[in-house]
């Protein structure tokens, strides 16, 4: 086992603005203060300290070969609440148009951010997205409390290698002579204003036929973000965000895969061959820590190596959150 994914800590400040600076989520801003700020809060997340619809939990990927961070990723308590609420277009498509239907949704539901792996271990044999991607989600399972009965999440739109979006030319642009990237820096700082402009229902031309909506119309980026999504257990919800052309995900919290077919066990430290598994566990005080690594199930116990545990921060007869590989 090379890898762990926890909770971020201060010191991973400039680790997290050098992955960052690869390819800036939204969650996830090349802006050291913001960056401080977002750890902190997470802190105080992973803590208890803050209300569940307050909590924004900052995951990473550490290289115990390196203790450098190999990833990124993020939890929301309340991805969509009234306080933050999703614009979105519900879209129908027939044989010359899609039609879309602008709405709001102010309920609330939990969230995933995005997910980012240092480009050195991207196409290895690693596979950090799918050990991130897949033991992050074992944390609703131990804190079910935390979160709410569905998860969404969102996938960027096609854009192209200047970073332009074709959705975007045939919708937005239309009714607010914005360029793409002017569009998305402003929401990326929470301003939609713009869209007071966007029409309640709109039909996509014939002639915008390339810019129609499927779910193959993330980005190229997103891939195998997506991947991983409908591996969890996530399906496209038939909307879109009329900013960027990004696909709606949803999956019910107990049905995600992770959570699903997760299991507690006591542990007990020794060397017995077993299966690849995900794992993870919190500390007394609220720290997460977990892997993708060798374990041995023997009834309600789970026999993990000396090393694994020392890594994990797991004593004698702790408890562990165990789920299959996925």
């Amino acid at each position: 086992m090379r890898f762990i994914i926890r909770g971020a800590k201060h010191e991973d400040r400039d680790e997290l603005f050098r992955l960052a600076m690869q390819a800036p989520l939204l969650s996830l801003q090349a802006d050291k203060k913001q960056l401080s700020d977002r750890i902190e809060n997470s802190l105080k997340s992973f803590s208890g300290q803050l209300p569940p619809e307050e909590c924004e939990y900052q995951f990473v990927c550490e290289d115990l070969a390196t203790r450098q961070l190999a990833g990124a990723s993020s939890l929301f308590g309340a991805y969509i609440s009234r306080q933050h609420p999703q614009h979105y277009a519900a879209v129908t498509t027939t044989e010359d148009t899609q039609h879309f239907t602008r709405g709001v949704e102010t309920r609330t539901f939990s969230g995933i951010g995005g997910l980012l792996v240092d480009d050195i271990f991207r196409g290895t044999h690693y596979k950090l997205g799918s050990q991130l991607s897949h033991v992050r989600m074992l944390y609703p399972g131990i804190k079910p409390e935390r979160f709410t009965k569905t998860f969404v999440m969102e996938l960027l739109g096609k854009v192209d290698a200047q970073g332009a979006s074709l959705f975007w030319d045939c919708f937005g642009k239309q009714f607010t002579g914005l360029d793409f990237p002017e569009a998305y820096k402003r929401i990326a700082a929470n301003d939609r204003t713009f869209m007071e402009d966007f029409p309640v229902e709109y039909d996509l031309p014939y002639g915008c036929r390339k810019a129609f909506v499927t779910e193959n119309s993330c980005a190229k980026s997103s891939k195998g973000s997506q991947h991983l999504a409908k591996k969890l257990g996530f399906t496209f919800q038939n909307r879109i965000d009329p900013v960027d052309g990004a696909l709606c995900y949803s999956a019910l919290t107990q049905e995600l895969l992770p959570v699903k077919n997760g299991k507690w066990y006591t542990v007990k430290r020794g060397s017995v061959k077993g299966d690849i598994a995900l794992m993870a566990h919190v500390t007394k005080e609220g720290e997460f820590f977990g892997a993708l690594a060798h374990c041995g199930l023997q009834g309600n116990t789970a026999v993990i190596r000396e090393t694994i545990c020392a890594a994990l921060r797991l004593a004698e007869g702790d408890s562990i959150f165990i789920s299959p590989k996925c």
